[in-house]
């Protein structure tokens, strides 16, 4: 059986076309279709549903490219494998952080990844918490982190630390002066928000709600340079984690009453093979947040 052929079926089936299917594994389209007529001769039956433009797997194709994927899968993964037996002079990690996460912390730890394992390729993308839990899930990126209430149950994960959520503002706001922030004291308040993407948004709402209070939304946005700078400006008050509001000049944090914290946790896909690169990603964050005792994040 042709592991090019069962390629080429997994990729029709995911794309619906023949076409899109030559051009993403650029093949020549003649080339491609001969090559599953040939797999459906041998096996007996036909795989896709050739009657309309929009190509649809049979039930039999169904059957057989489930177990065809996790077979390309499992042989991808011992591919993988066998290269990390190399001294990790080469690979690479794909990480995906939610926008605030990283601010403070990111840069550091891929820096101190970087100077133990020169060889190895780094790529961080930036999203939603929404987003970057998709990516993972299909495969985009190898190691996510995310707060523990977006950590998908199936996957691993291991908890790096918290950090709170406070309200802030420009230093001279009357506020700025408070122990800590009741619910009430945000009666009316003009706030800079972030959108529904962002968990803290979730949190505020939930907040303000539970003691039937309304605020004023004087700006929304999931830009959070934007957010920062209007805060500072006196626009309004907003919501930021202590380890970033603590490196903006001229901004202050209070603390929520109760305080509100959140969990950071860096998970991966359980039951699949995860490269020594990301392993050793893994294994550096960890002592990284232990070390860092000046962090929210350490506690």
């Amino acid at each position: 059986m042709n592991l090019k052929a069962l390629e080429y079926c997994v990729e029709i089936a995911r794309q619906g076309s023949f076409t899109k299917a030559a051009q993403a594994l650029h093949v020549a389209q003649p080339a491609l279709s001969m090559a599953v007529g040939r797999l459906e001769e041998e096996l007996g039956v036909a795989l896709f549903n050739r009657a309309t433009r929009q190509i649809s797997v049979t039930a039999e194709g169904q059957l057989f490219l489930a177990r065809a994927e996790a077979c390309l899968e499992g042989l991808a993964g011992a591919r993988r494998e066998l290269q990390d037996l190399t001294q990790l002079h080469s690979g690479e990690i794909r990480v995906g952080v939610p926008p605030m996460y990283g601010i403070r912390h990111i840069p550091e730890l891929l820096m101190q990844f970087r100077a133990r394992y020169p060889g190895i390729a780094m790529h961080v993308v930036e999203g939603s918490a929404d987003d970057i839990s998709e990516r993972l899930a299909t495969r985009d990126i190898d190691v996510a982190l995310l707060e523990s209430r977006r950590v998908d149950p199936d996957w691993e994960s291991v908890l790096l630390g918290s950090d709170e959520m406070v309200l802030c503002m420009h230093e001279q706001h009357p506020l700025a002066a408070a122990s800590s922030i009741p619910a009430a004291r945000l009666q009316d308040e003009p706030m800079l928000l972030f959108d529904n993407t962002f968990l803290q948004r979730h949190l505020l709402d939930a907040f303000c709600s539970n003691a039937r209070v309304r605020f004023n939304i004087a700006l929304e946005s999931n830009f959070v340079p934007l957010v920062i700078t209007a805060t500072r400006s006196g626009m309004g008050v907003s919501t930021l984690l202590r380890s970033v509001q603590e490196q903006e000049p001229g901004l202050a944090g209070v603390s929520f009453e109760p305080a509100q914290f959140m969990h950071f946790n860096l998970c991966w896909r359980a039951s699949e093979y995860l490269s020594q690169a990301n392993r050793r990603f893994i294994e550096t964050a960890k002592v990284y947040f232990q070390e860092d005792a000046s962090s929210p994040l350490s506690h």
